[in-house]
């Protein structure tokens, strides 16, 4: 068995991956990558300290990143079509991804995924103005598309409410299909609808720069200011074998937050 690195250090000025889109994809934040060679391995864990020093009450994790070439993403109707736009949702560009179309109300952007995933990080660059937007959020349980917003664990305001990182993190749906209807939604691919529906188109639309796919373990909700969060477990909590980075999530981003972690491969 390959021993445990252990990592110490500030969690960041970030909710997960990046507050600002990134040519790197993170890479240079990570808390840990695991060695590619001589093949890719899988994130284990072993302990995890997650310390809340941002000035209040937050919800706090670990999560690891998939590879871009798992997933793909783009803008959705809300008659359900699909326009791929994975470049702009994965490079590094400013302001190129848009979130939803303010002339049709339902509309918004698709991520799917080759495996099941509950963490997306979104770095936005714009807020968009629309009136009295509420959020949708779906996923294909095989035969319908099922909101899951009441049930999700870090959910930001994603129009008029301000720029920078934002996190949608929720549980895992036990019956999510690969699927679903709509024109060019892909067949194979675990895909999650994120839709606003309004009742004005305002003046500027909600965009963001770059997104971040990836799976969330030990989410902890209500972690108090200048409290710890520890984990210490007799078998191992390993994330997906295609995840190739680890990050920790804070809801409110502080540089005095920190993480300590017992890593290795497997």
């Amino acid at each position: 068995m390959l021993r445990y690195g252990s990592v110490s250090q500030s969690a960041g000025l970030k909710k997960w991956i990046a507050s600002a889109a990134v040519a790197d994809y993170g890479d240079s934040v990570a808390l840990w990558k695991p060695p590619s060679t001589p093949f890719a391995r899988g994130i284990a864990v072993g302990s995890v300290s997650l310390h809340n020093r941002s000035g209040g009450t937050v919800k706090a994790g670990l999560g690891a990143r998939f590879p871009v070439s798992l997933w793909v993403a783009g803008q959705v109707t809300s008659a359900g079509a699909f326009t791929d736009d994975t470049t702009d949702a994965q490079d590094a560009g400013t302001a190129d991804f848009s979130m939803h179309d303010r002339s049709n109300s339902g509309s918004g952007f698709l991520v799917g995924c080759e495996v099941p995933f509950n963490i997306v990080g979104i770095v936005q660059s714009a807020a968009g103005d629309q009136t009295t937007p509420v959020l949708v959020l779906e996923y294909w349980n095989g035969s319908a598309w099922t909101d899951i917003v009441g049930s999700v664990f870090i959910g930001d305001t994603l129009i008029g409410g301000g720029t920078g990182e934002k996190i949608l993190c929720f549980p895992l749906p036990s019956d999510w299909a690969v699927g679903g209807s709509g024109t060019d939604v892909s067949a194979t691919k675990y895909n999650l609808r994120v839709r606003h529906t309004t009742a004005g188109a305002g003046t500027a639309d909600p965009v963001a720069s770059q997104l971040f796919v990836g799976f969330a373990k030990m989410l902890l909700e209500g972690l108090g200011d200048n409290s710890i969060a520890s984990l210490i477990r007799e078998h191992e909590l390993c994330f997906p074998p295609q995840c190739d980075a680890l990050f920790p999530i804070f809801s409110t981003a502080d540089r005095q937050n920190a993480v300590e972690v017992d890593v290795r491969a497997y």
